[in-house]
């Protein structure tokens, strides 16, 4: 009997020394694998009669960090939420150029004030005249290029939403079905640790859109909730919906125009940060186009309706009261992107009709009357005057230069670009360390490898016990 034991137990550790030869060069072959997490070999004591017989392999046990994994995903999602955000910015920013750049916004606004300089020490000069509604259709045109951009951006992040959308309900949709999948194995008695690697590795994706906390069922089963405890996914995934809009105009929100996510057919709220589905990537491309795109329109609109309110002051043409305006709004209406509606008067304009005569003499000018002598400037100066007096469109504010103003506008819109880039730098220094940390606690190649020769000495001594047992054998069958 003691023989038989024996050779039952060398077996058994042989079979144990075949499994972990596989489990250890599955790791090795996957130490570089994204989302592969280490495999161990779960062994125990074999017990036949009360008395030991060897070993048994109790299983293949995934090695990883419930909490680390938690960590991850949620840095990923302040990750991407955070790049969104300083794209809007940056892009913002480039569009309206540096300072010294003479085709950016502040750079229109020199060249027009250079330009109505030069014209008031020669306003007998059309070259001049000419070069002061040059510079003023230009402003004009910045501004209203300007409001494309902020609108377009709003676009780019409802259009940015329906993606996200899309790809997580189909990403809930391939979890649900690796859920069944995952629990059809372990009933039969399979490891599906392939099937749990694919699996985890999705919701990390799924993660960055919105962050997710996970729960594993005792069969297997992953449930999936959001950080505002939303359940997206148990038996059956939810249905998060969204319906772009072909077109983004200033004054669109979600309340006119706009559509907010609904999940299993209700409206949601506030589908931004602060929200069910806040802290990823879809929470803040609705901040872009609700909230972020909105404060910048409403600066753009700021500087615009300065531009405007200076020269329409009585004093800037006391000749003509009431006579059209310098710059003026298309279309008023009250409604935001007045960049977009900011128009230079035709009256000055020679390829709309206009003459350039009333650069010199006033837009209220007759032009049946005489006209004022050729040197005179006065008008000219009043309009250097307006853009160069202090002003304030806002009670309380301080009073400053319009080129001050631009600029006080153009520095608040560099200080959000700045700490949307701070932001994105801590959280993806974050991110960067955490992932650091789970690669730490990945496939380690030099302790597999010493694991191997471990397995291949107890591999020589369970075959060294087998043929010693079956000598012994051999010399019994010869007494």
């Amino acid at each position: 009997m003691g023989i038989s034991i024996a050779m039952n137990s060398a077996v058994s550790g042989l079979t144990a020394a075949a499994r972990g030869v596989q489990v250890a060069s599955s790791n090795i072959a996957n130490a570089m694998t994204e989302g592969y997490a280490p495999r161990k070999l779960q062994l125990g004591t074999a017990v036949v009669g009360g008395q030991g017989a060897g070993v048994r392999v109790l299983g293949i046990e995934r090695q990883v960090d419930p909490v680390l994994t938690g960590l991850v995903r949620q840095a990923g999602a302040d990750r991407a939420g955070a790049d969104a955000t300083a794209r809007f910015w940056s892009e913002l920013e480039t569009a309206i150029g540096a300072s010294d750049d003479p085709f950016a916004l502040a750079g229109r606004l020199a060249t027009f004030e250079n330009a109505l300089i030069s014209a008031a020490n020669r306003p007998d000069m059309d070259q001049r005249l000419a070069a002061v509604s040059t510079a003023a259709g230009a402003l004009v045109q910045e501004f209203q290029t300007l409001e494309r951009h902020v609108q377009q951006a709003r676009f780019d992040a409802d259009r940015a939403i329906a993606r996200e959308v899309a790809e997580l309900n189909d990403g809930l949709s391939r979890i649900a079905r690796l859920n069944g999948e995952i629990v059809s194995l372990s009933a039969s008695g399979e490891p599906p640790l392939a099937l749990i690697d694919e699996r985890q590795t999705l919701i990390t994706r799924m993660a960055e859109i919105v962050p997710l906390r996970e729960y594993v069922s005792p069969e297997g089963r992953s449930v999936l909730y959001t950080e505002g405890g939303q359940l997206l996914l148990d038996v059956m995934p939810s249905a998060v919906g969204f319906t772009p809009v072909n077109a983004v105009e200033a004054g669109m929100s979600r309340e006119n125009g706009l559509s907010t996510l609904t999940f299993n057919g209700r409206p949601v709220t506030n589908p931004g940060e602060g929200g069910a589905f806040g802290g990823g990537r879809l929470a803040a491309l609705f901040e872009v186009r609700d909230t972020h795109g909105v404060a910048a329109q409403a600066e753009l609109d700021r500087m615009a309706g300065d531009l405007i309110a200076r020269f329409a002051a009585d004093e800037i043409e006391p000749d003509a009261p009431g006579a059209p305006r310098l710059f003026h709004e298309f279309s008023p209406n009250g409604e935001p992107g007045l960049a977009g509606r900011l128009r230079l008067n035709e009256l000055v304009q020679p390829d709309a009709g206009g003459q350039l005569w009333r650069l010199r003499e006033g837009l209220g000018a007759d032009e049946n009357d005489p006209r004022g002598p050729v040197g005179d400037a006065s008008q000219i100066n009043r309009w250097i005057e307006a853009l160069q007096a202090p002003f304030s469109t806002q009670p309380g504010e301080t009073k400053v230069s319009y080129r001050d103003s631009l600029g006080r506008s153009i520095s608040a819109i560099s200080q959000a670009r700045q700490g949307a880039e701070d932001r994105q730098s801590h959280a993806s220094a974050r991110a960067t360390e955490l992932h650091e940390r789970v690669l730490a606690k990945g496939v380690d190649t030099d302790a597999e490898m010493q694991r191997l020769v471990l397995i291949e000495q107890a591999y020589a001594a369970n075959a060294r016990l087998i043929q010693v047992a079956d000598q012994m054998l051999r010399r019994l069958m010869e007494i």
